[in-house]
């Protein structure tokens, strides 16, 4: 990654810093009188390529005792690997999990595989979507032959921190204006900004359709920033 923007635990450390600048401004302008704020939201959303994709292979296991669906299980995760490799397929990432017991009374275990994948060749406009399709078909086929459940793909940018970044600065921008129009309201203005809380960022796998040659995820996020208004 040859940029890194701070993530959302960087911009909040940040943003208290801020406020807490903020706060000792207020103080020294207002004196020991607590200063009148104003409290406002905004939402934003950005949208981006997808960098990467995710597949999980996932079997349960059943025997006469927990014991031998554990090695059953285990068995699974040692093979799965190498049919994987040997399907001439080229992940960026292949992982197994450890087994897991979904049901003591039942003797159930559950293995999960999972295979990341780069989707810059699968972003062309004109040859990605028929490549794509041709991985996914790939991967349904060697589910079918390790008897494993094949998940949908699950995206990724392939830099997240910058895309927040750039959601949580849009979100303070709508929360300005509406906070701007209440301030003159009451006829005063927004002196500095006490506080910044990011109440809310998430990750959506299919959103509005957007116009472009590749399919895009968006980030969407949402702000609450209190600000110091000016002694009226």
């Amino acid at each position: 990654m040859n940029s890194k923007l701070p993530g959302p635990s960087t911009l909040r450390g940040r943003h208290l810093v801020l406020a807490l600048f903020a706060a000792s401004l207020a103080v020294s302008a207002f004196g020991q009188e607590p200063p009148p704020t104003i409290v406002s939201t905004g939402e934003a959303t950005v949208y981006s390529s997808v960098g990467q994709v995710e597949f999980r292979f996932v079997r349960h296991f059943i025997a006469d005792t927990l014991e031998a669906s554990i090695t059953e299980c285990q068995t699974f995760l040692e093979a799965a690997p190498q049919a994987i490799r040997g399907a001439d397929l080229q992940p960026l990432e292949l992982k197994a999990s450890p087994p897991l017991i979904t049901s003591l009374s039942e003797h159930q275990t559950r293995a999960v595989v999972t295979v990341r994948f780069g989707m810059a060749a699968f972003n062309a406009a004109n040859t990605g979507p028929l490549q794509f399709a041709a991985l996914c078909d790939k991967l349904a086929d060697l589910a079918d032959t390790m008897k494993a459940t094949l998940s949908s793909p699950v995206y990724s940018a392939a830099q997240e921190e910058p895309v927040e970044a750039a959601v949580v600065s849009a979100a303070m921008e709508k929360a300005y204006l509406p906070a701007e129009a209440a301030a003159q309201a009451v006829k005063s203005a927004i002196y500095a900004v006490d506080s910044i809380e990011v109440v809310e960022l998430i990750w959506e796998q299919q959103p509005d359709p957007q116009p472009g040659d590749v399919h895009q995820i968006a980030c969407r996020g949402r702000v609450q920033v209190t600000y110091i208004l000016t002694p009226q």
